[in-house]
């Protein structure tokens, strides 16, 4: 799916509701029931996360290409039997390669708590998409 305006706005939407209540809940005085004024390194950190948390959660549920992880590949012993093997004996052996899963819609109390953690870890997936692309292009 191609990352377009109208889902970034609708997920900046969901982006900004998450972390402004999570931002309020850190200025709210428990103790007078009131909040307290000013700006926060954390508030400037939510700002951020607000800001990738569209990105972030299209690199997450909405990206479909195919991600190759590396593999590590280990060498079967030869054995004499592959040597005798028929063709068919040959052709039911089973493939080693794995593929993953294709990604499927989720349920709303999942989404709820992925949109959760990426109030707080939007940043850092945005940062490893980023250089997973400079890597594998």
């Amino acid at each position: 799916m191609r990352l377009t305006f109208k889902y970034w706005a609708r997920e900046a939407g969901i982006g900004l509701l998450f972390t402004a209540v999570i931002a309020l809940l850190g200025h709210f005085n428990y103790t007078q029931l009131r909040l307290m004024p000013g700006m926060t390194g954390a508030d400037w950190y939510f700002v951020a996360s607000w800001l990738c948390f569209p990105f972030a959660k299209w690199a997450i549920l909405e990206d479909h290409r195919q991600v190759d992880a590396p593999t590590i590949h280990r060498r079967r012993k030869h054995r004499a039997a592959d040597d005798t093997a028929s063709v068919y004996e040959k052709a039911h052996q089973r493939s080693t390669k794995l593929q993953a899963a294709p990604k499927t819609a989720l349920a709303w109390y999942w989404r709820l708590a992925v949109d959760l953690l990426l109030a707080f870890i939007a940043p850092v997936v945005l940062g490893g998409f980023l250089t997973y692309l400079l890597r594998h292009n």
